[in-house]
């Protein structure tokens, strides 16, 4: 609630044309069947038009709202350091809470999705451009390679992001945090500085400072930030992200919604394996 009245809430995606014939037409149809009607889905297309017939899935085209996207990727075409091609030795050591133990990584540094700027730079500017081009209060990224099966509540939405707190996320506590869903409060004073701060690692290229380049290590980088400045996160996993390494369907969003990410596109769905935390939902029963 703001000033006594229910807070606006919209929703953010971004797909290319090859992805939204393989699922996030799917995410679009699905979104529009279970979350509350007065709930737009501002969804950023690249070379393809929507065809999802409902008058809140609303198509916006990246490539003309995003300039500074394909500024970013024409000053980067060439560099396989932007495209995660470029690899060193460069180890670190980072507590694993999953083998409880600390581990060595990055024997093979730059090269993976974990350097790919350019590929995840369509999501930060997605998220950038929305944020700053809508008159909601709360603006809720969902990954494009999701799907809905149950309703969401209001109630449910608004409790993903609490007042006092700028953003709502899925927290891991041995790699980065899952950013296939976030919920940032737009009233907030921390969330304007953190999508200044977004626009300025690309802008000025100041993520190659960073140890990883993809939106997730990025996300951890500007909200650490703002936490050591005194802002506050909500935790939307309730810690499962302490136990659960695809924590997304193992938090309360496993209540309603999916995430076929890395090779469960293919398959999909996730799986059984994936869960666990125990779930009554049908939807997961049916994946025993």
């Amino acid at each position: 609630m703001v000033d006594g009245q229910a807070r606006r809430i919209a929703a953010v995606t971004t797909s290319h044309k090859a992805g939204y014939k393989a699922y996030s037409r799917q995410m679009a149809e699905t979104f529009d069947q279970y979350w509350p009607a007065d709930v737009p889905l501002l969804f950023y297309t690249e070379g393809f038009d929507l065809d999802v017939a409902s008058p809140r899935i609303l198509g916006r085209d990246l490539v003309s709202s995003c300039p500074e996207l394909i500024a970013f990727k024409a000053r980067h075409a060439d560099s396989k350091l932007a495209h995660g091609k470029s690899w060193r030795i460069r180890p670190r050591i980072r507590f694993n809470h999953y083998l409880g133990r600390p581990a060595l990584r990055g024997l093979r540094w730059g090269l993976g999705y974990r350097w790919d700027a350019v590929r995840f730079a369509h999501k930060s500017f997605a998220i950038l451009h929305a944020a700053r081009n809508t008159d909601a209060d709360v603006l809720i990224w969902v990954d494009a390679d999701t799907r809905f099966f149950a309703p969401l509540s209001r109630e449910t939405l608004e409790g993903f992001v609490p007042q006092e707190c700028f953003v709502g996320c899925l927290r891991r506590w041995s790699i980065h945090t899952e950013t296939g869903f976030l919920a940032f409060n737009l009233r907030h004073p921390a969330t304007m500085a953190y999508m200044d701060g977004l626009e300025r690692l690309y802008t000025e290229d100041l993520l190659f400072k960073e140890y990883e380049y993809h939106d997730a290590y990025l996300f951890d980088v500007l909200r650490e930030r703002l936490e050591r400045q005194g802002h506050r996160t909500h935790d939307i996993a309730e810690g499962a992200g302490k136990k659960a390494k695809h924590v997304l369907v193992n938090s309360p969003l496993g209540r309603f919604m999916d995430h076929m990410k890395g090779g469960r596109k293919e398959t999909g769905s996730s799986s059984a394996a994936d869960l666990v935390t125990d779930r009554g939902e049908d939807y997961w029963n049916r994946k025993a």
